[in-house]
């Protein structure tokens, strides 16, 4: 087959799950035997538009404006419609696969992509994650951006109706595919996304550099999470666990990676409560260094308040031989619950992550798992390979 992917995001362009999921399906699939061509944004000018990463395996980029606009969206429909237009002088395409809506609105209106089957991969309401992304604290959603986030919704809706196939990552999404977007149960289907067991590994003594970069004492349970620092991922709650826990700050250390635009607030509300010799932050991760920061955990947390369409983090850590504690959101319970659910907190709030927290300092034994029992939940149940078997096999219904 010869398959185009059309993505707004992709790795290691940019961090994120989705980018993840296009980059490592397309590479199965190249395996596999498939020519695949990627279009997605550049989002940064350095970037080749152009690149080959494999035999029969290209991206290619198109550019869009840095500030959001409305401009912005007509940048890059015009932008993303010529890319593809330079694409198909070249290749004719046995089947096209959108991950996002944005990238393929320009794309689909071209003529002879509008005539293949399509597959789309349902990730989470694109809608409901800006509203999200928006609503800043507790702040309520202007009417403005209500509007803008119905325009959304019709875009994402406009874009499975075109797709024979849509595959959704968890029973969570598929739900809300459902329930959002009123599509017929018969054209979904649950196709799990995987990991790379050979970056995200067992390490072969107890690692412990950040123990040692922080001093953290060996006596003290070591909790890490990683995450973009936005409201949906819940790290104030997990730090206001922290705050009102004397048994926390006593047993426990808070190592939270990642950036975004809570940073500085975050960081405030740690200084405020005199929180600085139990919670540490450790930035922008590079992802090479993510096995060493999973392995240095004795804990990873979940802490995610809302839209948390599958969790790959939840598989990377695990991999890595860290057991994951996480909220009772999205798809969470449908991995955590798989393994022990004991593994997960009974709601969102700072108290329900507290009293887990506590339990799991106070009554250690009650949460000891093997670390080869945790790698090997993750490689029996999560590959890409498998995932790339069930699209292959799909796909070529579709076109036959």
């Amino acid at each position: 087959m010869k398959i185009l992917m059309l993505a707004d995001v992709f790795y290691p362009d940019t961090v994120g799950g989705a980018g993840r999921v296009v980059y490592h399906l397309s590479l199965e699939l190249n395996k596999k035997g498939h020519e695949i061509h990627v279009l997605t944004r550049s989002p940064k000018k350095r970037l080749s538009f152009f690149q080959k990463i494999d035999t029969h395996f290209f991206i290619h980029r198109f550019h869009v404006p840095a500030n959001e606009s409305l401009g912005l969206v007509f940048s890059e429909i015009k932008n993303s419609y010529q890319a593809a237009k330079r694409i198909l002088r070249e290749i004719d395409f046995d089947i096209v696969c959108i991950n996002q809506c944005m990238s393929a609105l320009g794309p689909l209106l071209h003529k002879q992509l509008n005539r293949l089957p399509a597959v789309y991969i349902y990730y989470s309401p694109w809608h409901q994650e800006f509203l999200t992304k928006k609503g800043k604290g507790n702040r309520i959603n202007t009417s403005k951006e209500k509007t803008i986030a119905q325009f959304m919704k019709w875009i994402e809706r406009l874009c499975l109706k075109k797709a024979s196939r849509v595959f959704v990552l968890s029973n969570f999404s598929f739900n809300q595919v459902s329930r959002l977007h009123n599509i017929i149960n018969s054209k979904v289907s649950i196709n799990f996304a995987g990991i790379d067991l050979d970056k995200f590994k067992l390490s072969e003594h107890r690692n412990c550099k950040l123990r040692k970069e922080f001093g953290i004492p060996e006596d003290k349970t070591l909790f890490v999470t990683v995450r973009n620092l936005v409201p949906r991922m819940g790290i104030e709650n997990l730090i206001r666990s922290f705050k009102n826990s004397q048994p926390l700050k006593q047993t426990a250390y808070l190592l939270i990676g990642g950036t975004g635009f809570l940073n500085n607030h975050l960081q405030d509300i740690v200084n405020l409560n005199a929180l600085q010799d139990s919670i540490k932050f450790l930035g922008y991760i590079p992802d090479k260094q993510l096995p060493t920061v999973y392995q240095s955990a004795d804990y990873f947390v979940l802490p995610t308040s809302s839209l948390e369409g599958f969790g790959l983090v939840i598989l990377e850590a695990m991999a890595c031989g860290t057991p994951v504690l996480g909220t009772p959101v999205g798809a969470i319970p449908e991995i955590l619950g798989r393994f022990d659910e004991r593994l997960i907190f009974r709601g969102t709030g700072w108290k329900d992550i507290q009293e887990k927290l506590e339990d799991v300092t106070e009554n250690p034994d009650r949460y000891q798992f093997d670390q080869r029992i945790c790698r090997e939940f993750v490689g029996k149940n999560y590959s890409w390979e498998k995932m790339a078997d069930e699209f292959e096999k799909k796909a070529l219904e579709l076109i036959n």
